[in-house]
């Protein structure tokens, strides 16, 4: 199945080399050094106690041994233990410590370091590298607490505003200062729309602006995922606060943005739409590209964010070859890769194929892909798939995706990234994410495009940007 048996057969030697080295108590048969770190990767948040460990481990302990460390990574790390481990014979495990300067990291922020080898001493199945990340929690958001949810409306656009990544946001307000505000990943964009609510009603936009190209003007650029004829709507504000406000209907209590008798507070500004093709979205002839928008308070009880553990990383781009010419949305095609904060290993593909499901899954050291998503029965085989179901259009159908999950299927190809993280660009690319899927239409069921075809077919997302 899946035409795999040459990659299965790889593994199976791989894991057998492994197994055949190693003993109980980590010591192994002295064919070779077997010199491996414990691990390929950890990852840690900051404490104040400045040292994190791992293991050295040898397999040969009939005699001495010196190895060599070589430490590389962000400025606040650096080796607690001697840069050359000593192995005493009889001895088969070192300790490595990682120190750091906790003064050094930023809240919000997270760090790298990598220690390594000399690779003509690590066992044919160890790892001569380890690869450590840090993680310090807070950063702006700890100023911010979550108070309310707010609705998008603009006239234009919202025939083309989902449900929900696009068309609510959560409204936070900072702790210590009442008056300022905060819009979380406003329309989707990954942008935090922060202002000032003065007594008149009057909104100071903080955000930092960039020079328009259309009147070289300075506007706060929002890029959305809301798509007008198919692509991707970007959003001009004017931060000029004498544009900007809130309605008459402002709140009576503590907090000026609240919910009155008469419903909740608005927040209205000006923007510009721009689209690749189009430019500024003009409606008529004597349009000038300037449309209101709003954000609603709808309700005061803040939406969850499922992303808080979470930071974005890149873009990745959907592909699977008797799909593709029917991809005629940026949103099918494009979707942003988030990373957890605190398991480098751990990743998220946002609103994949455009079905509002995030693909969740984590990535082992030999790039098998390990989906995490909850499964379905799937009623051609009585088999548990993720189903996904797309908006890409097959003959005048939407195309339901059905994932198999088993994880010697799915993989992430050779040119996986060298980075702080697998998931990464690499001088010949970005890496690839693969995994195979059923297509079905309704009149159709499971698409087949020939005789032979059992409907598996492989499906890609490859990384083409990365965020840090």
């Amino acid at each position: 199945m899946k035409k795999l048996l040459s990659t299965i057969s790889v593994l199976t030697v791989a894991l057998f080399a492994f197994v055949s080295c190693e003993q109980t108590s980590y010591l192994y048969e002295p064919t070779n050094e077997c010199l491996t770190f414990s691990a390929n990767s950890g990852a840690w948040l900051f404490t104040d106690e400045p040292v994190i460990e791992f293991q050295l481990i040898r397999g040969v302990i009939t005699s001495d041994l010196t190895v060599d460390l070589t430490l590389s990574g962000d400025d606040l790390f650096a080796l607690a233990t001697p840069s050359q481990v000593h192995f005493a014979a009889g001895e088969s495990t070192a300790t490595v410590r990682v120190g750091y300067d906790v003064d050094q990291a930023e809240p919000g922020s997270s760090y790298g370091f990598t220690v390594s080898f000399d690779e003509k001493m690590v066992s044919p199945a160890g790892w001569n590298v380890f690869t450590g990340t840090m993680s310090m929690p807070g950063g702006d958001d700890s100023e911010f607490v979550d108070y309310a949810t707010v609705e998008f409306y603009q006239g234009k656009m919202n025939s083309s505003v989902n449900l929900y990544d696009e068309k609510y946001s959560t409204l936070q307000v900072s702790k210590y200062d009442k008056t300022k505000y905060r819009i979380r990943n406003a329309m989707n964009s990954g942008i935090d729309l922060d202002f000032t609510l003065a007594s008149d009603g009057i909104v100071y936009l903080l955000n930092e602006t960039t020079e328009c190209p259309y009147d070289n003007e300075q506007y706060i650029k929002i890029p959305s995922t809301i798509e007008y004829n198919g692509e991707l709507v970007t959003f001009w504000l004017d931060p000029n606060p004498k544009y900007n406000k809130v309605d008459a209907n402002i709140g009576t209590g503590e907090y000026t943005m609240d919910m009155t008798s008469n419903g909740g507070t608005s927040i209205t500004w000006y923007v510009w739409m721009e689209t690749a093709s189009k430019g500024i979205l003009k409606f008529s002839d004597t349009d000038d590209g300037w449309w209101r928008m709003y954000y609603d308070v709808v309700n005061m009880s803040p939406r969850p964010n499922p992303d808080a553990d979470y930071m974005r990383l890149g873009k990745v781009e959907f592909y699977q070859g008797k799909m593709n010419a029917s991809v005629t949305s940026e949103k099918v095609k494009h979707s942003t890769l988030l990373v957890n904060k605190y398991d480098p290993t751990r990743y998220r593909i946002k609103n994949a194929i455009n079905s509002d499901i995030d693909l969740d899954f984590t990535l082992a050291s030999d790039g098998v892909v390990y989906l995490l998503n909850e499964t379905t029965e799937c009623p051609y085989d009585n088999e548990q798939y993720i189903k996904i179901p797309s908006s890409i259009i097959y003959d005048g159908e939407p195309v339901t995706f059905w994932i198999d999950p088993n994880p010697k299927y799915n993989k992430v190809d050779a040119n996986i990234g060298t980075g702080m993280y697998t998931m990464d660009m690499t001088p010949n690319g970005g890496t690839s994410i693969t995994w195979y899927v059923w297509m079905e239409t309704a009149s159709k069921g499971i698409l087949k495009f020939s005789d032979t075809d059992d409907g598996w077919w492989r499906m890609y997302y490859d990384v083409t940007e990365v965020y840090y």
